[in-house]
């Protein structure tokens, strides 16, 4: 698995510049993937984007080194595991309130015995430029939530 540069960024105090995808469409993806942007957002929530398009987005947005991000529609743990089998680094899961709310949406990101996410992809060697088990060791260090 390769390393989340946009968490990497974050943790030394530095910009992590990125924009939102509300279109679907893989074209305009791949020409903002190839920008100087270190993610791309794919606005679940809002838009009208659903899990295959996500994915199809995902695999245009991983042919270069921008971090592929999803908003989930709601503190939901189908939804996030979906969009991470898909091959988010990153989830933003909205309309969060609480300190309980929070710690699931956290927990669904995260395989046991942190969280409570299951395995279910068999393309996370794709997605994420190594085996399955480097995968398995290194995604809960990796993931943005």
């Amino acid at each position: 698995m390769r390393e989340n540069p946009v968490k990497n960024l974050l943790k030394a105090g530095k910009p992590a510049i990125g924009t939102w995808l509300t279109l679907g469409d893989p074209l305009a993806t791949e020409t903002l993937a190839h920008l100087d942007f270190d993610w791309l957002n794919v606005d679940m929530e809002h838009g009208s984007i659903d899990v295959r398009e996500t994915r199809a987005l995902f695999q245009v947005i991983n042919t270069t080194d921008v971090v592929p991000t999803a908003r989930v529609p709601w503190n939901d743990h189908v939804w996030i595991k979906r969009v991470l089998d898909a091959g988010a680094y990153g989830v933003v899961v909205p309309m969060v309130r609480t300190r309980e709310e929070a710690e699931r949406a956290v927990a669904a990101c995260r395989y046991p015995p942190a969280g409570i996410r299951s395995i279910g992809s068999g393309r996370n060697h794709y997605a994420f430029r190594g085996s399955q088990a480097d995968y398995l060791a290194r995604a809960n260090d990796e993931l943005l939530v």
